[in-house]
Order: C-alpha cells, then structure tokens, then sequence
C-alpha cells in the first residue's frame, strides 16, 4: 500500500523547508560580512573644530607621508595612527563616503591592519579604544606627562610589553603601502574625484 500525503501538507512541507533554508541562509550571510569596527572621534581632536572625517584623512596622509616627521614624535606619531584608525572603519561604514572607490575604502582598512601590526595592536581590538588610547598617548607625551604615558603604554590594547609599544611608536616605519592608501584616500576627499582624473 502506498502512503500518500495530501496537497495540504505538501505545501506545509515546502514552505517549511524552503523557510529552513531561509534562516540557514540568513544565518551564513550574517558570518560572511562583518562591518569593520568604527570609532567616534571627541569633539575637538586632532586639532579641529570642524570637518573631523577630513582632518582625520589630512593627518594620516600628512604623516604617513612624511614619516621622517614622525620619528622620534610619538605624539605626532599617536596622532596620526588614531586618525587611521578612526578612517580605516569610517570609510567603510559612513554612508557620506560610498561613492569613494571601494579599493580605496579597502586599502585604508588593510593599512589600519598593518598599522596595528607594526605596534603590538591586535585587528580585533575596537577601533574606539585604539582611538581613545592614541589620542589620550598622543596628549600626554605632548604634555610631558611620563605617568599617564606609562599608564596608557600598559593599555589591554597592546599585545607586546608597554617598553616595546613605546619604541614602535617613536620609530615608526615607512610604510609604502599604507602611505599609498592615505594619499589616495585625502585625494579622493578633496574634490571628491579620483586622483589624477
């Protein structure tokens, strides 16, 4: 004797898998693509009152431009891996730059990357503690404060002892790559066209 279903249930069935699938599908998607993490920068950092996502891009062009300048300066040093930072997640999650090429977008974020690499940072550390921290280093070494130095050099967000972490921040290397993404980046924020075009 054969079993047979009737149409009802067979419809039940359908909806119910193709549901499943659904869900499965909605829950590998979630896995798939992560929005970078993205700080928020205090009122008034980096010197400005006003347009902070342009003065974040000027500072991380400027000094991983000129990285000469940054040795030996790790306040200015500190500076300019917070406004890195702090790009590397805007440009990727602020609706106000999604007409910026996406390989621009991409490179800023892979410089952040390697940025945090070269200083004992971690890629998972939230962008806003490594802004935070960058920025309260970069006001005490330009106050003097060797404490609050010290204190800020032991932060969880450092992976190598705060010895380490201080000699990586005042001799921080050329980096062509991320030199490359930051002038891009800045160019691009200008006049908002491509570089060159």
């Amino acid at each position: 004797m054969m079993f047979s279903l009737g149409t009802k249930t067979m419809k039940r069935i359908a909806m119910l898998s193709s549901l499943a699938a659904l869900v499965m599908l909605a829950g590998c998607s979630s896995e798939v693509y992560r929005l970078p993490s993205t700080a928020v920068m205090p009122a008034g950092a980096l010197n400005t009152n006003g347009d902070i996502d342009i003065r974040s891009l000027d500072v991380a062009a400027y000094g991983f431009g000129h990285y000469d300048e940054l040795k030996g300066d790790p306040a200015l040093a500190a500076n300019t891996v917070a406004a890195l930072d702090y790009m590397g997640g805007q440009l990727n999650t602020s609706p106000r730059w999604v007409n910026m090429p996406g390989l621009y977008r991409l490179q800023m974020l892979q410089s952040r990357d390697i940025v945090r690499g070269v200083l004992g940072i971690s890629p998972t550390v939230p962008s806003q503690d490594v802004v935070d921290t960058m920025l309260a280093l970069s006001a005490a070494y330009s106050s003097g404060d060797q404490d609050q130095v010290n204190k800020l050099l032991s932060s969880p967000i450092f992976s190598v002892p705060p010895d380490q972490a201080a000699e990586r921040l005042a001799d921080l290397p050329y980096l062509p790559v991320v030199n490359n993404a930051t002038t891009h980046a800045d160019a691009y924020s200008f006049d908002f066209t491509l570089p060159g075009g």
